[in-house]
């Protein structure tokens, strides 16, 4: 079961083309850091549009796929722009990045788990234009299997486990990005990867009827 998970979890959470930043945008991103450090908004609004999909995607598989992406999306930005004045390079910035997308996704996710789930949170299925209809449907139920299993990781580690398996992030880059150690990172995500596998032989076997299908 562990190798079907991990074999179909990476086109499940990559809900279309890549928009990751790739290696080679860091000298641009950072020109655009120093522009903004220096009082250029213009370079701030460059930085958003050249970022902004990623940010998306990032938070919608950190908080689920839910209409809370946008407005958390305003946050991650208003915070990145405090956040920029202490940014010294001495990470990548994409790390510094997918920090304050780490923190506003935890704030949410704890806070989230205070209140009662809304069943209308969700936003309409995404359509991609071509797409045959049988892939497109067997796409959205592994998406929706995969955010269901997401869902019953605590916070922290569905932070670690979408870094790794969706940013391709390594341990010691996940560390800085949520503060924390090489070796913590590592501990929660091999907690994560054990808690997802288990959940999605769950909801497997729910919709198989099988053995374990009652909640």
């Amino acid at each position: 079961m562990e190798g079907t998970v991990q074999m179909s979890l990476g086109p499940a959470l990559r809900d279309g083309p890549s928009t990751a930043m790739a290696p080679a945008d860091e000298a641009q991103l950072l020109l655009l850091v120093q522009r903004v450090r220096e009082g250029d908004l213009s370079a701030f609004e460059r930085l958003y549009q050249l970022t902004r999909s990623d940010a998306a995607r990032i938070l919608r598989h950190l908080v689920g796929n839910r209409t809370e992406v946008e407005d958390l999306l305003q946050e991650t930005y208003l915070r990145l722009l405090t956040a920029l004045k202490g940014f010294r390079g001495e990470s990548r910035f994409r790390t510094f990045f997918y920090r304050v997308c780490a923190n506003v996704a935890l704030s949410h996710l704890r806070w989230r788990r205070r209140r009662p789930e809304d069943p209308f949170a969700q936003p309409p299925e995404s359509i991609h234009p071509g797409e045959d209809p049988e892939r497109a449907a067997a796409r959205r139920q592994a998406a929706k299997l995969v955010e269901q299993a997401l869902e019953r990781l605590k916070p922290k580690k569905r932070i670690v486990f979408v870094y790794y398996e969706l940013c391709g992030m390594s341990p010691e880059e996940i560390a800085q990005a949520v503060g924390s150690s090489p070796n913590t990172v590592r501990s929660r995500l091999h907690h994560a990867r054990l808690e997802f596998n288990e959940a999605m032989q769950r909801l497997l076997n729910t919709r198989a009827g099988g053995p374990h299908g009652s909640p």
